[in-house]
């Protein structure tokens, strides 16, 4: 069984603010510490492994072409750490600069998201009526939607309204469309979480009292509803930036999202080396590379989306005020 710790204890009235409050409680757990190490790790190679490679994840060279890892490239003298691809493009690059771009569409797709909902959540749930169930209804109505082919219904039909140039160059390779899907089927949840938070929130004692004494509604719901029903949606958040990693990933399967080129994605890379498995006879990387163009993403897609949900776990355990602060 896991020791209880009391929440707070040994902290000076200077480290007992909210943040260093929560974060006492965050390292006490030691798989959200660890996740969050890994994906700090993760999200450091991403910004710095394409410029110390010295590649640029397009640049191709035909006569490297599936090259396993340590070859030295003929033309240029640098060394192709994890090897390069068919086409001769270095695949340490082309790693961490994908992860640009997948968590680039997860993060600003959950920001929107997230936004979104709370809107909604908030107006339905305050002022309850005939918008309340307007809303819901809608929130229903877009919640009943199959997600898969919504996904590729509405990247079809944002794509197919722009020609294929100004595709690339107005929405870096669908990197903009991506997020807009993401965000135009993803909010539901969020709204319908703040929703029912409110709706338990706006009849206790405190809102009441604030009310009696005059205060407004955007005073109400700002002050005294909003942050008190913020918890839960934090936690949601942390998933659903999982969830968009690999929703990328599945749309990539069915050639929509993020282009290849001029974006490299986890997900298209993934899909890319697809047609290599069946055709795996050596897991050796210094003797071929063709088995580790389809693990590497997989597993960059796997420890992201591991350690973002070990950290929302961590988050569900340490935001819930009726649960003692545990080691773990």
């Amino acid at each position: 069984m896991a020791d209880v710790i009391p929440v707070g204890e040994g902290l000076s009235p200077l480290e007992s603010g909210p943040t260093s409050l929560l974060w006492q409680r965050y390292r006490r757990y030691k798989g959200g510490v660890t996740a969050l190490i890994v994906l700090g790790a993760l999200v450091l190679g991403i910004a710095f492994v394409p410029a110390l490679t010295g590649f640029s994840p397009l640049e191709a060279n035909p006569l490297v072409s599936l090259a396993p890892a340590g070859t030295t490239d003929p033309i240029s003298g640098r060394v192709h750490v994890l090897g390069a691809d068919f086409l001769g493009r270095d695949v340490l690059t082309r790693l961490f600069y994908a992860g640009r771009a997948s968590l680039l569409v997860a993060l600003i797709a959950t920001l929107v998201t997230v936004t979104v909902g709370i809107l909604i959540g908030v107006f339905a749930g305050y002022y309850g009526g005939w918008a309340d169930t307007a809303l819901m209804r809608f929130t229903d109505f877009m919640l009943a939607l199959p997600l898969l082919p919504m996904y590729i219904f509405g990247f079809r039909l944002l794509s197919n309204s722009l020609d294929a140039q100004q595709l690339l160059a107005a929405t870096m390779g669908g990197v903009t469309i991506t997020f807009a899907i993401f965000t135009l089927f993803g909010w539901m949840g969020v709204a319908r979480l703040v929703r029912g938070s409110v709706l338990s929130l706006r009849t206790l004692d405190y809102v009441e009292a604030s009310r009696a004494l005059g205060a407004g509604n955007r005073r109400i719901v700002f002050r005294h509803l909003l942050p008190n029903a913020l918890a839960p949606v934090f936690v949601a958040a942390t998933f659903t930036v999982g969830d968009f990693i690999i929703w990328e990933s599945i749309l990539a399967y069915f050639v929509q999202g993020i282009i290849d080129p001029p974006t490299p994605s986890w997900g298209n890379m993934l899909v890319g080396s697809i047609q290599y498995v069946g055709r795996l006879t050596n897991l050796n990387p210094f003797a071929d590379i063709r088995a580790f163009l389809f693990l590497l993403p997989t597993l960059m897609i796997f420890l992201s989306v591991l350690c973002i949900n070990y950290i929302g776990d961590t988050l569900r355990e340490i935001l819930d005020p009726r649960q003692s602060v545990q080691v773990r």
